[in-house]
């Protein structure tokens, strides 16, 4: 256990640091031999992979004492694996806070994807004119279970108070984000994801909701995820009609011209879909 004192107090831009990932204690034996043991290496994987979702959603990063608290793994399992994500450039470590941020090659992989979807080719022209158009930030969500993750942002500048940053997480039903797109998911789906209800009657009332927000067009949070804060949002559908995304228009006060500001998303999400689609047009072609 002397190597991984040397490693905290030396940090890992010494040479020492370095020298320390070769001087493997013997609990890190173990790992290493239990990760090339039969069905080792997808523990592994799956371990790396809760590593970089728990750093991801957590501003500021993480220590490993932390990590291996949350995950309820040994201190030399999680230092052996952040040590592997941190050569391969997936997470960093800040020397000076000791804590793990997310690396360079994980925000590579996010615009790639957004790339691939043609998400942020379609979307950035447009959210800078929510922007300038309604003086409320224009923000790009994709649906992840009964979460709704940010994957693209242009920001009014008062709004930065407000932890959006690009890869965070929000349950889904508390955001104008979510419900458009929980209101055009199938029923199997939508079933599977529905915040528990206090009563039956509300989760009735709930799916009334989503209803008229397909209805509409658009959906509407006041106040709901941070107080005070006002969004509408509409869906963003690829060239097959599948709700693969939403914009929204957020920010603080509600407005004044509230039916303009819902007739520039939902015309925002028009023309998103249409350049999604067409796009995929072009990859197809």
């Amino acid at each position: 256990m002397r190597g991984e004192t040397w490693a905290r107090e030396k940090g890992p831009g010494s040479a020492q640091f370095h020298k320390r990932l070769t001087l493997q204690t013997e609990p890190q034996r173990q790992d290493e031999d239990a990760a090339n043991a039969p069905g080792g290496e997808s523990t592994s994987l799956l371990r790396a992979l809760a590593m970089l979702e728990l750093i991801a959603n957590q501003p500021g990063g993480m220590s490993n004492a932390e990590i291996s608290r949350r995950l309820n793994i040994a201190t030399s399992s999680c230092s052996y694996i952040l040590a592997r994500l941190q050569g391969a450039g997936y997470i960093r470590r800040n020397a000076q806070r000791g804590r793990y941020e997310i690396g360079l090659k994980v925000i590579a992989l996010t615009h790639g994807a957004l790339r691939d979807m043609g998400l942020r080719k379609a979307s950035q022209p447009i959210l800078h004119r929510i922007v300038a158009q309604t003086g409320y930030s224009g923000l790009i969500a994709v649906l992840d279970g009964g979460l709704i993750m940010i994957v693209d942002k242009v920001e009014r500048p008062n709004l930065s108070k407000f932890d959006m940053d690009i890869g965070v997480c929000y349950p889904a039903h508390t955001t104008a984000l979510g419900r458009v797109l929980m209101a055009h998911l199938p029923e199997k789906a939508l079933v599977e994801i529905l915040p528990a209800q206090g009563s039956s009657f509300k989760a009735q009332l709930f799916r009334e909701g989503l209803e008229k927000v397909k209805e509409q067009g658009y959906a509407v949070s006041d106040g709901e995820l941070f107080l005070g804060v006002w969004a509408v949002a509409a869906p963003i559908f690829d060239s097959a009609g599948r709700a693969i995304a939403a914009v929204s228009a957020t920010g603080s006060p509600k407005p004044q011209n509230e039916s303009e500001v819902v007739r520039q998303i939902t015309r925002a999400g028009r023309e998103i879909s249409a350049r999604v689609a067409a796009d995929e047009a072009q990859r197809r072609g």
